[in-house]
């Protein structure tokens, strides 16, 4: 069974909506720039006190704070929660992506917008979206470890499907994929990094891993005679079978052989996430 797309974690949906904001930029004159403001209970004209403890509304006009020196221009404190929030704004695009160098907003999916370059040039001027854990990934490394030989009974406990299909020898049998979890070394887990070796194999034959779901065209290893032992770094996406959220797949084509892997990483969107065995 495939792994269900997560909403909030979806790196490829963000980046049509990426893609999206920024043609949707190209038919908009030049210039145009969208005031975003928060309506509030308190109005003031232009050059009026900010009123503390109320919303204010400044209407079109833009505030402006300066100062010739110190740690900082503006320093906010709140013991008991966040000192700063930007409110999301469902008009942001795509106006800001031609804002001023040095503009920070945050657009309706939660994310924070930043516009970089040099103050100098506004042609200069970049787009980007600060990287976070709900929607990027980080590779976190662990101490090598195998989590897979099937010539040891004992490093076969971590499949959970496929394990009745195994030859009287333990070797993955062509056709007859086994499932792996790493569930005890990762929650929600998107990929691992690491080591597969064969040994023991028949004849000739093709090995593939990948994650979950109809296997792919496409092979991990290849080997062409028996009696040898081959190894291949392993870079591939953790899928979800049953109850199971973290699992390779491994089949084998034309002779049956013995697999091994190794771990040595976990791509995921927290470090958090990375458990140990």
């Amino acid at each position: 069974m495939a792994r269900e797309t997560q909403h909030d974690h979806d790196s490829r949906r963000r980046t049509v909506l990426r893609r999206a904001a920024a043609l949707a930029a190209t038919t908009v004159g030049a210039g145009a720039v969208a005031a975003v403001a928060v309506p509030g209970t308190a109005q003031a004209a232009p050059g009026d006190d900010l009123t503390m403890g109320e919303s204010n509304e400044s209407g079109p006009a833009t505030t402006t704070l300066s100062a010739a020196s110190g740690p900082g221009t503006l320093v906010l404190t709140n013991t008991a929660g966040a000192p700063l929030r930007l409110v999301p704004s469902e008009s942001l695009y795509p106006q800001v992506l031609d804002s001023e160098v040095g503009t920070v907003a945050v657009d309706d999916m939660g994310d924070l917008f930043v516009r970089a370059g040099h103050h100098s040039s506004e042609r200069d001027g970049t787009n980007g979206w600060a990287w976070t854990s709900e929607w990027a990934t980080t590779s976190v490394t662990v101490e090598p470890t195998r989590v897979l030989d099937t010539r040891d009974a004992d490093l076969r406990r971590h499949i959970v499907s496929g394990a009745g299909t195994l030859d009287s020898a333990g070797r993955v049998v062509p056709g007859k994929p086994i499932v792996v979890s790493l569930d005890s070394f990762v929650r929600d887990g998107y990929a691992m990094k690491g080591n597969v070796t064969v040994v023991g194999m028949t004849g000739p034959g093709v090995l593939t891993v990948w994650g979950s779901g109809p296997k792919p065209n496409a092979s991990t290893l290849n080997w062409a005679t028996t009696g040898t032992i081959l190894s291949n770094f392993l870079f591939t996406e953790l899928g979800a079978v049953g109850a199971w959220r973290s699992v390779i797949t491994i089949d084998a084509i034309s002779s049956p052989t013995h697999v091994i892997v190794d771990l040595t990483s976990l791509l995921v969107g927290h470090p958090s996430q990375v458990t140990g065995a």
